[in-house]
């Protein structure tokens, strides 16, 4: 197993996750709850109220105005991912949402795989046909080849040389992974070197990201786990498809 994944990104066993859930009733906490490729404000969150062992469920409460509540969850019977945050490690999973009229609460299935994940790591994510991943600094746009929660990497042409010259730093700057975008208030190259497999563009370029919004940083993290839990998860089914 690759070592970064490993520290960073790792499916953890049923008994440990029973520990954490009973944690997350115990301390109540939430859970946010968003289907996949939704923006950030579509995140909703819910008050975990308790756990049945038994049925791996989780019963939540929607935290929402009392408006809000009547309408009811723009998330109930669908398939969505979940996140439960424990400090500095959260948990992430995939689950169905329900709705029971009877007690007035939302339910959670907890069965499926959870995996957990320290919150800023230098985890990186590589490109693929699956997961793409493009730059923009000024008027320029770069296809990339890997990205992290502190920086990306790419290769460009010599006529970039002077531009991209170890510690210039760039007012700001735009990242799109796969179908979302996002605002870097200031990039910093942080280091150069030869790129030798692409004639074309023998530069490569790493640059981090500084003076991140936190919402900005957290949303970037959660779309660099769920690419690569989608990656895992296309992995898995090839080399199912292999045997």
């Amino acid at each position: 197993m690759d070592a970064n994944k490993k520290f960073y990104f790792s499916e953890i066993p049923k008994d440990e996750r029973l520990s954490f859930l009973r944690r997350a009733v115990s301390d109540g906490l939430s859970v946010e709850v968003w289907q996949k490729g939704h923006d950030k404000d579509k995140v909703e969150k819910f008050k975990i109220k308790s756990l049945d062992e038994d049925n791996l469920e989780l019963s939540v409460d929607f935290d929402a105005s009392i408006i809000a509540k009547l309408a009811g969850s723009k998330n109930k019977e669908s398939e969505v991912l979940i996140k439960i945050t424990f400090k500095s490690v959260y948990l992430f999973s995939s689950s169905f949402l329900s709705f029971n009229s009877a007690s007035e609460l939302y339910s959670l299935k907890a069965d499926r795989p959870f995996y957990k994940s320290q919150q800023r790591t230098n985890y990186r994510l590589h490109a693929n046909s699956y997961i793409p991943i493009q730059i923009k600094i000024e008027e320029d746009v770069f296809d990339c080849n890997d990205i992290s929660a502190g920086g990306i990497s790419f290769n460009c042409s010599s006529e970039f040389k002077e531009k991209f010259a170890k510690e210039t730093i760039f007012a700001k700057a735009t990242v799109r992974l796969a179908s979302k975008r996002f605002e870097i208030p200031q990039l910093k190259i942080a280091a150069t070197w030869p790129n030798d497999s692409d004639s074309e563009k023998p530069l490569g370029i790493g640059a981090a990201f500084q003076n991140m919004d936190k919402d900005v940083e957290e949303d970037l993290v959660l779309s660099i786990n769920s690419e690569a839990r989608g990656e895992e998860l296309r992995k898995q089914a090839a080399m199912k498809k292999g045997t």
